[in-house]
């Protein structure tokens, strides 16, 4: 969802740059992007190892949240292409579920702005799994609520953490880059890469048509 469907990488960047400053603290970029993808559990115990020595880290998060709840109260852009193939996939009668690590609460009210969650057979949040990505947990339970194989979907990520996930779970993975770091290993799991979605409907005709 987040830096694929929805424009919030650059908001959540923002929001972590700006508590860190308000705390004296210089946050490393690079780590930054390393986190993208990760649900709370697992990017909180890596800013612990990371930083953790240089800042107090629940109050750290619970600033830059309080940031990003305020940037986003009315509502984040969408990224190019992503409501085409949304709408696309829904007039075709295909299902298509989110697997997102954001929170259920937060998930449903980013999606719910744009009036896209009848779209969706479910979705399945980060506060939902017991594991998070880089585990496959949370596309083999998506696959499971559709009630089709991880083997027969197609996944979408921008996320380094999502790529792993999606590819360890057995589905066919479509790279769409965001912010987050990638390197050889994470692209040679993608199928394809595309530079947005809006080459979607192009070839979802070809694929599923």
């Amino acid at each position: 969802m987040d830096g694929l469907l929805l424009d919030t990488e650059r908001i959540s960047h923002e929001s972590w740059l700006q508590a860190s400053q308000e705390l004296g603290l210089e946050i490393d970029v690079v780590e930054f992007r390393r986190i993208i993808g990760m649900n709370e559990s697992s990017f909180r115990e890596t800013l612990h190892q990371a930083i953790g020595d240089q800042v107090d880290v629940p109050e750290l998060v619970a600033k830059s949240e309080k940031i990003y709840h305020q940037k986003i109260g009315h509502g984040v852009p969408m990224r190019k292409g992503a409501r085409i193939c949304i709408e696309w996939l829904s007039n075709e009668g295909i299902p298509q579920s989110v697997a997102t690590s954001s929170k259920q609460s937060l998930a449903q009210k980013k999606l719910g702005h744009h009036d896209l969650i009848y779209h969706f057979h479910s979705i399945v949040s980060g506060d939902q799994v017991t594991n998070g990505k880089p585990h496959p947990e949370i596309f083999i339970t998506a696959a499971e609520q559709m009630g089709v194989e991880p083997s027969d979907c197609l996944a979408f990520e921008d996320s380094l953490h999502g790529i792993h996930a999606a590819a360890a779970s057995g589905a066919r993975v479509i790279l769409v880059p965001d912010l987050a770091i990638h390197n050889d290993e994470s692209r040679c799991l993608a199928h394809e890469i595309w530079e947005s979605l809006e080459r979607g409907p192009e070839k979802f005709q070809e694929w599923l048509v």
